[in-house]
C-alpha cells in the first residue's frame, strides 16, 4: 500500500472518529481504494479517538480605535466578486444502449460492483445498508479467471420474431408470474428503471426457492445474467439504472466500462463466464487458456 493511500486512510479514520463521515461512507470509500471489506471494517473499528484541542485565551480588544487608513473623503475601492463557473449540464438518460467493458483496461477492482450493490441495497433494504455493503445485491459481477477478468451482467438478449415468435427477452418469456418486463421510455423510476430496459417486479417474483426459471434459461443458453438478492432471494436483472448506469459512472479506469449504442441483438455478446474467459484469453494472448 502506497504512502499516499495510507495517508488518505488515516485521514478518513480521523473523519470517521470526528463524525465528519458515516461508517457506511467510510466503508464505501475505502473499498473503492482497493481495501477489502474485512480490512475496511477493521479500520473503521480502530479509528482513533479525537483528541481535544486546547482553546487559546481570548484576547480583549483595545478600547482605543486605530486610525483609519483611508481618509474620510476617500471611497474604498469596490471588490469585484468572482464569477461563478457555469453549472455542468445534467446527464440525461439514454435508451437503446448496452454496457460493454474493455478487458485490457479492466483491473478487476470491483468498484462497479460496489456502486451497483450500494445503490440497490440502499433502495430495497436501507436499514441493512446503513453499516455495510453486500456485493450480492450487485447486478454486475466481475469474475476473475486465470489472467483474465470477466465482467458478467445481463446482455439484454431478445428472441427473434420470425424464428421464435416473440421479441421478448428469454427470461421474460419463461417467467410464469410475468414479473420480468420491459419498462418503456417515459415510465419507470428515474435513475432506476425505464427507457426500454428490463426490470423485475419484486411483488410478483416468487424468488429462487419457489421458481428460478429465469436463471435456468439464462444459465443454460445466454450467460448467467440473472442473480438473486441474499435477503428475500428475489430475481435481479440489470436495468441499466433507467439509462444512467451507476457502474459506468463509478469506474475509475477511463475507457474500461462504457455505455454504447446497441448495434446488435444482445445474444451476440452473451456467453457463460467460463466460455467468455476462454474467448478473451485467446483474443488477448493468442493461445488457449490452460488451467
Amino acid at each position: 500500500m502506497t504512502d499516499r493511500i495510507t495517508e488518505k486512510l488515516q485521514r478518513m479514520q480521523e473523519q470517521l472518529a470526528a463524525g465528519a463521515i458515516s461508517r457506511r461512507d467510510f466503508l464505501r470509500y475505502t473499498t473503492m481504494m482497493g481495501v477489502t471489506v474485512g480490512a475496511a471494517e477493521a479500520l473503521a473499528a480502530c479509528a482513533p479517538k479525537p483528541t481535544p484541542t486546547a482553546v487559546p485565551p481570548t484576547k480583549v480588544p483595545p478600547t482605543a480605535v486605530p486610525p483609519t487608513a483611508v481618509p474620510p473623503t476617500a471611497v474604498a475601492p469596490t471588490a469585484v466578486a468572482p464569477t461563478a463557473p457555469a453549472p455542468a449540464a445534467e446527464k440525461q438518460p439514454a435508451a437503446g444502449r448496452m454496457i460493454r467493458y474493455n478487458p485490457q483496461l479492466c483491473t478487476g477492482c470491483l468498484v462497479c460492483a460496489f456502486a451497483c450493490a450500494d445503490k440497490w441495497m440502499t433502495k430495497y433494504f436501507p436499514e441493512e445498508a446503513a453499516d455495510t455493503i453486500n456485493l450480492e445485491f450487485s447486478r454486475i459481477r466481475p469474475m476473475r479467471f486465470q489472467w483474465v477478468d470477466v465482467l458478467n451482467q445481463c446482455q439484454d438478449c431478445r428472441l427473434i420474431k420470425w424464428a421464435e415468435g416473440s421479441t421478448a427477452a428469454p427470461c421474460e418469456q419463461v417467467c410464469p408470474q410475468a414479473a420480468i418486463h420491459t419498462v418503456p421510455e417515459g415510465q419507470g423510476e428515474a435513475s432506476y428503471t425505464g427507457y426500454g430496459y428490463l426490470t423485475v417486479d419484486r411483488e410478483l417474483c416468487t424468488g429462487l426457492d419457489l421458481c428460478g426459471r429465469c436463471l435456468e434459461v439464462c444459465e443454460d443458453q445466454f450467460g448467467s445474467g440473472i442473480s438473486f438478492d441474499p435477503i428475500q432471494k428475489k430475481a435481479q436483472i440489470c436495468s441499466r439504472c433507467g439509462g444512467l448506469p451507476a457502474c459506468v459512472d463509478a469506474c475509475p479506469e477511463p475507457g474500461a466500462l462504457a455505455f454504447f449504442p446497441q448495434q446488435s441483438n444482445g445474444r451476440y455478446w452473451a456467453n457463460t463466464p467460463s466460455a467468455m474467459a476462454e474467448l478473451l484469453f485467446m483474443k488477448i494472448y493468442q493461445q488457449r487458456r490452460t488451467v
